[in-house]
């Protein structure tokens, strides 16, 4: 039997993550674990929700889930903007606790790319409590600017070019 594999995919607010974590998913054939659909969900139970209390909720059901996958020996992708120094211990401890193989997927794009897709998201206002405006600028040093410290296989994508899914969904294959 071989170990399950805990995809992350990780990056920038707007880096394409959820877009290309959801997609390769499917191509996999595997569930998709995003904290944004957690923190969506507790929203609309909990309208006084606050983000301080939102976020921390959201992230620990986020592994919660992940976990539970992992535990029952199925492959998992789990997408968010991570923090480096943070997420690497929870990850690293979801992934050892089931056995799992870590495998990272870095989103990128050049910077006036992502403030232009975040500012289009605001303006939907499809997502308020997810969607809010920030600039990129004031987002800290650990907002994963750069691919989060694992141990383990990386591919770094920029998410501006064509997305050949197939070949993405055989890099990960291939880690296994």
């Amino acid at each position: 039997m071989t170990s399950p594999i805990l995809l992350v995919v990780s990056g920038l607010p707007a880096s394409g993550k959820t877009y290309l974590g959801s997609r390769l998913a499917r191509e996999l054939g595997w569930p998709f674990v995003s904290k944004d659909e957690y923190k969506q969900i507790l929203h609309d139970h909990l309208p006084d929700l606050t983000r301080a209390q939102a976020g921390p909720l959201s992230f620990g059901i986020m592994y919660h889930i992940a976990g539970v996958i992992l535990a029952a020996g199925g492959n998992v992708v789990l997408e968010t903007h991570f923090y480096r120094g943070l997420s690497e211990p929870k990850i690293e401890t979801v992934a050892q606790t089931h056995g799992a193989r870590i495998v990272q997927l870095f989103c990128e794009a050049p910077l006036p790319e992502l403030k232009r897709r975040h500012a289009e998201r605001v303006a939907t206002g499809a997502r308020p409590h997810i969607d809010q405006p920030f600039d990129h600028a004031e987002l800290p040093e650990n907002a994963c600017w750069s691919p989060l410290a694992l141990d383990a296989p990386l591919l770094r994508v920029d998410t501006t070019t064509p997305l050949a899914l197939p070949n993405l969904a055989r890099w990960v294959r291939e880690q296994a």
